[in-house]
């Protein structure tokens, strides 16, 4: 039976993603940034053990090492590469270009997924069609079962939004919802330094000009109690001056982003304080040490 892209928004599954050709720094913000994934009805992970296998290829287009390793690993139909980089012509899969929009990123993985499992589940339901490792994969993968599908769980972090803009906050709000953040919204400081104190956050992202209590102060006031220093602060300024940048630094916050907010930038902000990728940093340093 063909996989169908209407399926229950509530399930979920994960695919194995191999990126190719990309440097350490880009490498490290795909993968951070991807974490986000992980709320979607598909979620694309490196490879968790040595035998698992490759769902989809992304590939820097402007490296042609990585052009001729993506070769060599033989994608299909069934087994597809996205590749990132310059507009170019005659490439053999579908480009996103430079720089990064994430979502049209995420769309373009989802719709050659779909693709894929369409063409799996043909391939599964015609007989006497031979698995040839170079065009679909393994021939002892043939019989191997179906990786299940995971239940997505609820929204896992709570994320603050501070501003006393509705253009802002139906902004945040359309941004983050497709990742299942569980969002709240307070429209003066004094509001969200009460909000904070009763439930936690994973992330607070906050206006510096309001009415009241500015950016500033309740930055610091966040940061100076024991029960929110731990929340990450994002500032949101249309001042993006060195010296904007310098009193942010100092009263305590983690980010500063200016606005309007790009969404590639809030994304993989995010992403940064997530407790998988605080999780994560703390075992590269531990390994490290």
């Amino acid at each position: 039976m063909p996989f169908s892209p209407h399926h229950d928004s509530s399930i979920g599954q994960r695919f194995v993603l191999e990126t190719i050709g990309f440097s350490d720094a880009e490498t490290s913000l795909l993968t951070s940034t991807f974490r986000l994934t992980g709320r979607r009805p598909f979620h694309y992970a490196p490879a968790a053990a040595p035998q698992e296998r490759t769902d989809i290829y992304l590939v820097n287009a402007d490296n042609p090492l990585a052009m001729w390793q993506l070769q060599g690993r033989g994608p299909s139909a069934h087994v597809p590469a996205v590749l990132i980089g310059r507009q170019q012509e005659a490439l053999p899969w579908p480009l996103v270009t430079k720089p990064i929009h994430w979502m049209r990123l995420f769309e373009q993985l989802d719709l050659q997924m779909r693709l894929a499992l369409n063409e799996r589940a043909r391939r599964s339901n015609t007989g006497g069609l031979e698995w040839r490792g170079g065009i679909s994969r393994r021939a002892c993968d043939r019989h191997a079962p179906h990786r299940p599908l995971f239940e997505e769980s609820g929204p896992r972090e709570s994320v603050l939004v501070v501003d006393d803009s509705a253009t802002v906050r139906a902004f945040m709000r359309s941004r983050l919802a497709p990742f299942r953040f569980d969002v709240d919204y307070a429209e003066s400081g004094e509001k969200a330094i009460d909000m904070a104190q009763v439930k936690p956050y994973t992330c607070l992202f906050l206006d510096i000009l309001m009415p009241g209590m500015d950016g500033y102060q309740v930055c610091k006031r966040i940061k100076s109690s024991s029960a929110t220093r731990d929340t990450a602060v994002v500032m949101l300024s249309s001042r993006a001056s060195a010296f904007d940048r310098f009193r942010g630094s100092w009263a305590g916050c983690d980010a500063y982003l200016g606005k309007p907010v790009a969404e590639d930038e809030l994304l993989s902000t995010i992403a940064r304080f997530l407790p998988s990728a605080r999780d994560t940093a703390q075992a590269l340093l531990a390994k490290a040490g």
